[in-house]
């Protein structure tokens, strides 16, 4: 597993982090590195949904709006992007 998180505010990329695991991606494990990533990342984590995740296995990318947060936030968008191609 390789998952490209991606701060967006406007047009301009304001933080990223590449997460890698050799463990295959599942829900439970998505939770736990979104968890992670926010953490390292600063942010409050998302409200994260069983079709956020279904998203993310379908389409490789996953987009949270600032909604999606309990706590206010300064971006427009936080991206996750399943990079693992092999």
């Amino acid at each position: 597993m390789k998952l490209w998180a991606k701060v967006i505010d406007g047009e301009y990329l304001r933080a990223n982090k590449v997460f890698r695991n050799s463990l295959p991606l599942t829900q439970d494990l998505y939770e736990e590195v979104l968890r992670e990533i926010c953490h390292e990342l600063d942010l409050s984590t998302p409200v994260t949904l069983a079709s956020h995740y279904r998203h993310l296995e379908r389409f490789n990318i996953v987009e949270y709006k600032p909604r999606d947060f309990i706590e206010p936030v300064e971006f427009t968008k936080f991206v996750i992007e399943n990079v693992d191609y092999d």
